[in-house]
């Protein structure tokens, strides 16, 4: 994904910020003058004479809290709609992400080449891997491959693969084959005897938000007894049993919805890397 992009994602997310800061403290200023609204008048009994002008005072205070008031609102509504653009830009970065992802797939469990990997070699592993599964595309077939960093590589496992296709039917016809993946000999892709490729796994590459909805998935699977959870595509499903039919999961109200009211459940604070 370009950098702008990302970048665009971290303005936007500190602009909500900002909002819910800012709406947070108009809340506040409400609350403070429908309180000191409540109070009464002051008086004195040992200054009667002064009642007067406590009461001009007073009437000064409410034409202030009036004003505030609108002042307020007004406040508000601008909130209101910069809040509607901040999610419809959100919505678009969503969307390009997606659309970029889709020509894109993780593969784990491959072992390094070695611990400097290029690029260039690390397309080159993907085509011979492709073509032992059975699929048909070629090195031409590749924009680019890449290893990431992954939190778990502290024990000294692969790092995992994102290969970009220059065309969608390239990668759909890699993932026709994926199962192929763990049955693969070393030697095929030149590997050394000594190396497995029986953890390799093929899947779709999902965007950081739908990671997380995968993963909030799987903890509602597990709280709710549901047999099945999966993603495919750009999308995330989840199947209650075999007699069920799958429940596409786009996002984490869809999650929601699933409880119909008799339990709560609660995302977690969990950040995908």
């Amino acid at each position: 994904m370009p950098e702008s992009v990302a970048s665009l994602k971290r303005e936007n997310s500190k602009l909500k910020d900002q909002l819910s800061v800012m709406a947070d403290e108009i809340a506040k200023m409400k609350e403070m003058l429908l309180e000191q609204s409540k109070k009464p008048a002051a008086t004195n009994d040992e200054v009667e004479q002064s009642l007067e002008f406590m009461s001009k005072e007073y009437d000064d205070f409410e034409r202030f809290r009036v004003s505030a008031g609108k002042e307020l609102d007004r406040l508000g509504a601008m909130l209101d709609e910069i809040a509607v653009e901040v999610n419809r830009v959100s919505r678009s970065i969503d969307e390009f992400q997606e659309y970029s992802y889709q020509y894109n797939v993780k593969i784990v469990g491959v072992p390094q080449l070695n611990q400097d990997e290029s690029s260039a070699s690390t397309s080159e592993l993907c085509d011979r891997l492709f073509k032992a599964i059975g699929s048909a595309v070629s090195i031409h077939d590749i924009d680019t491959a890449h290893r990431v960093p992954t939190r778990s590589n502290d024990n000294g496992g692969p790092r995992p693969i994102i290969c970009r296709f220059i065309r969608r039917l390239s990668k759909d016809d890699v993932m026709n084959h994926k199962r192929n993946a763990s049955k693969v000999a070393p030697s095929a892709v030149g590997l050394p005897d000594g190396a497995s490729l029986s953890a390799v796994r093929i899947f779709d590459h999902l965007t950081p938000r739908m990671q997380k909805v995968l993963f909030e998935a799987k903890r509602f699977k597990e709280q709710f007894r549901y047999q099945y959870c999966w993603s495919k595509g750009s999308l995330v499903y989840l199947r209650k049993d075999t007699t069920s039919r799958a429940i596409k999961i786009k996002d984490i109200t869809d999650l929601h919805r699933l409880t119909n009211g008799r339990d709560r459940f609660e995302p977690s604070t969990h950040k995908i890397q």
